[in-house]
C-alpha cells in the first residue's frame, strides 16, 4: 500500500511538471520581473562615435531571472548593466529581456550614435584676403563652436610661431610682407586648424571696382545706344571720405560725384576715367572703364518671334542664389547633381530643368538671383502687362523679388549689357536702399550658420535650422571663401504675432515676384501655374530712378530684395517657377488686370 501511495505521488508531480510550458516551477512566492529606465532618458541614449556608453536600468524580481541584451539579433550582454563602445553612426535598437518562472519583461532602447564635435572656427575672410597696416594694431576676431566642451584650448600662430592663447588676437606687425596665420582649437573631441594668409602693407590697397552685369561676368565694358545714358558708379574699398573727378578720353568733365551720368552723342568707344582721392591720406587712385556706343538703333537688335518660338523662358544664363535653407537640397531632395559636380554650368542646367517643369527655384537670402532669356525679344504692349512671373505667395507668405530687364545691345546673345530695374511700390521710399551689398562667408564646417556683413556696417547670419539638414546652405559652385551680391534692398514686411509666436510675411502693394500684390494674375491654364505677378516693361528705370523707354527686352533677372528672417520659418527667400511672354499666350491670359494703385503706369 505504501508503494502505491509513493507511485501515485510521483505521478501527480510529473503531471504537474508537464503542464508548465516553460518547464519552470513556480513556488507561488515569486513575482514577474520588471525593467524600468530612468525618466530622463526615456529609453533613448546618445553617445559619440568611438565612445563608451553604459546603460543601467532598474531591474526588479530578477534574483533567479535570465537577463539578455540583444543587438541585431545577437546576444551582446547577460548582466544588469550593458556597456559598449559604439562606432557606427546612426540609430541602433537594443532589446533587453528578463525571464523567470513567474513571467517575462522586455524593453527596447534606442542608442543614437553621433559624430564627435571638435571645435569649429569661423572667421570672416575678405574675398581679397586680409590687408593690415604696418606698425598698427589689428584685431583678428574669430567665432568658436563647441568651445563649451571639456578641454577647450585655443592657440594662434604667425609663421608657425605661437603668439597668443586668447580667443581674440591683437597683432601689431612691424615688417611688410605676407604672413601665414594659423589658429588651433581643441576640445575633448579633437582638434581643428584654420589657416590663411595676411598681407602687411604700408598703405591700404585702395580699390575702385566697376561692377559687372552679374557675379560670373568678368568684363566691365558698358554698351549703349546713341543718346542713351550710362550711369557709372564704382564700388570703393579702403577709402575714407573720398573725393571724385572724372574725365572722358582725357578731358575733364563737370562731375565731382561718385556716380557719373555719361550720354554718348555718336557711336564709338569712350574711355572714362575716375580719380578717387582718399580723404585721410590724400592718396589718389585711378581707374578706367570703357563705354561702347554701338552703331544702329534699338530696332536693329529686335528679334521677332517665329512659329517655333516659346512663350516661356528657354535658357537659364546664371543661377547665383544667396545662402539659404533650400540651397544644397538640390542633391538630396530634388534630383540634382552630386557635390563633385559643383559648377555653374551644372547649377544652370538644374535650374533650367526645374523652370521647364514649372518647379520652384529658390534664390536664397538677399541678393540671390536667376537670369533667364527668351528665344525672341519680348515686346512692349500698350496698357497691358508684358511679362508674367510665377511665384508661390499666399496671404501670409510673401517673399519679394525685384525684376530687372536687359536688351541685347551688343548683339552677342549674352546678358552682359545694362540692367534696368522695374519700378515697384517701394521705389524711392526712404526705407529703400539702392546699391546695397551683402557679403556671405563660407562656413568652416558642415551644418553651420552662414555669416554675413553688409554695406551698412551690419552683420548677421543665415541660420541653419532643424527643417533643412543638408550640410551647407552656401552654394557649392561658389568656390571662394566669400562672395558679395549687390542690388536694391526694400524694407522687410514681416511681423510676429506676440500672442501666438507665429510669423507673417505680409505682401507689398505691387511690383514684386512671389508677392500677393494688386498685380497678382492668378493661375494660368497654359502652364498649369499658380500664383503669378504681371510686369510692365514701361516701368523700367535708370539708376537715378528716371524712366527709360524700352521697346522690348531680351533678358530678365529676378533678385531677392529683402534681408530678413522670420523666426523658425528661416530667411525670406524668393521662389520662382517660370516666366511668360504674355504677348504669345492665348488671349484669355492677356486680359489686363486693373490695379488699385494709380501710381503704377
Amino acid at each position: 500500500m505504501k508503494q502505491f501511495y509513493w507511485l501515485a505521488s510521483l505521478f501527480l508531480c510529473l503531471s504537474f511538471c508537464g503542464c508548465n510550458k516553460d518547464e519552470l516551477i513556480a513556488d507561488g512566492s515569486q513575482s514577474a520581473p520588471s525593467i524600468v529606465f530612468d525618466d530622463e532618458s526615456g529609453g533613448i541614449y546618445t553617445v559619440k562615435t568611438g565612445r563608451e556608453l553604459t546603460v543601467s536600468p532598474v531591474f526588479k524580481n530578477v534574483e533567479d531571472a535570465i537577463i539578455t541584451w540583444t543587438l541585431n539579433g545577437k546576444i551582446v550582454c547577460r548582466g544588469q548593466t550593458y556597456t559598449a563602445v559604439w562606432q557606427d553612426l546612426g540609430e541602433h535598437y537594443v532589446k533587453v529581456t528578463a525571464v523567470n518562472s513567474a513571467g517575462r519583461a522586455e524593453e527596447e532602447i534606442r542608442v543614437d550614435v553621433v559624430e564627435l564635435t571638435p571645435p569649429v572656427i569661423d572667421i570672416k575672410i575678405p574675398q581679397e584676403g586680409f590687408k593690415i597696416l604696418v606698425d598698427a594694431d589689428y584685431e583678428f576676431v574669430a567665432e568658436y563652436v563647441f568651445d563649451d566642451l571639456d578641454g577647450f584650448n585655443i592657440e594662434w600662430f604667425i609663421d608657425n610661431k605661437s603668439v597668443s592663447r586668447e580667443k581674440t588676437f591683437v597683432w601689431h606687425p612691424m615688417d611688410l610682407g605676407i604672413y601665414h596665420v594659423m589658429i588651433k582649437a581643441s576640445n575633448i573631441d579633437g582638434e581643428t586648424i584654420k589657416e590663411f594668409d595676411a598681407e602687411v602693407v604700408k598703405t591700404m590697397p585702395y580699390r575702385i571696382i566697376f561692377p559687372t552685369p552679374s557675379y560670373y561676368q568678368t568684363s566691365t565694358v558698358r554698351y549703349t545706344f546713341v543718346d542713351r545714358p550710362v550711369f557709372l558708379c564704382p564700388y570703393l574699398e579702403y577709402f575714407v571720405n573720398p573725393t571724385f573727378r572724372w574725365t572722358v578720353d582725357g578731358n575733364d568733365v563737370e562731375c565731382m560725384e561718385q556716380t557719373y551720368k555719361f550720354t554718348p552723342n555718336h557711336s564709338g568707344e569712350y574711355k572714362i576715367t575716375v580719380f578717387v582721392k582718399d580723404g585721410l591720406t590724400g592718396v589718389e587712385t585711378v581707374q578706367d572703364v570703357m563705354v561702347v556706343c554701338v552703331e544702329g538703333s534699338e530696332k536693329d537688335r529686335f528679334r521677332p518671334a517665329t512659329a517655333e518660338s516659346l512663350p516661356t523662358q528657354n535658357k537659364v544664363y546664371e543661377y547665383v542664389p544667396a545662402p539659404g535653407q533650400f540651397i544644397g537640397e538640390e542633391t538630396e531632395v530634388y534630383g540634382g547633381w552630386t557635390q563633385a559636380d559643383n559648377t555653374l554650368e551644372i547649377a544652370n542646367a538644374w535650374a533650367e530643368k526645374r523652370l521647364r517643369e514649372n518647379a520652384f527655384v529658390s534664390l536664397g537670402g538677399f541678393g540671390g538671383y536667376v537670369i533667364i532669356g527668351f528665344d525672341h525679344s519680348v515686346p512692349v504692349r500698350d496698357l497691358n502687362y508684358d511679362i508674367a512671373i510665377q511665384g508661390n505667395a499666399f496671404g501670409s507668405s510673401n517673399e519679394p523679388g525685384i525684376v530687372w530687364v536687359m536688351q541685347d545691345v551688343n548683339g552677342n546673345g549674352l546678358p552682359d549689357d545694362e540692367w534696368y530695374e522695374l519700378r515697384g511700390s517701394e521705389t524711392a521710399k526712404g526705407t529703400t536702399i539702392q546699391n546695397y551689398a551683402v557679403t556671405y562667408y563660407k562656413p568652416s564646417a558642415p551644418r553651420r550658420d552662414v555669416l554675413w556683413t553688409d554695406s551698412e556696417g551690419k552683420e548677421g547670419c543665415v541660420v541653419y535650422n532643424q527643417y533643412h539638414k543638408q550640410d551647407y546652405y552656401y552654394p557649392a559652385w561658389i568656390h571662394e571663401n566669400s562672395y558679395t551680391l549687390y542690388g536694391t534692398k526694400i524694407v522687410s514686411n514681416n511681423i510676429m504675432d506676440p500672442s501666438t509666436g507665429y510669423w507673417s510675411n505680409n505682401p507689398y502693394e505691387w511690383g514684386y515676384v512671389d508677392n500677393m500684390g494688386t498685380d497678382n494674375l492668378g493661375g494660368d491654364s497654359y502652364t498649369g501655374s499658380g500664383q503669378r505677378n504681371g510686369f510692365k516693361i514701361s516701368n523700367a528705370m535708370f539708376a537715378d530712378l528716371s524712366p527709360i523707354k524700352l521697346e522690348y527686352i531680351d533678358f530678365i533677372k529676378v533678385q531677392n530684395c529683402v534681408n530678413a528672417t522670420s523666426g523658425a520659418l528661416g530667411e525670406i527667400s524668393t521662389e520662382v517657377f517660370g516666366f511668360q511672354d504674355l504677348s504669345m499666350l492665348p488671349s484669355k491670359s492677356n486680359i489686363h488686370k486693373k490695379t488699385k494703385n494709380k501710381k503704377q503706369r
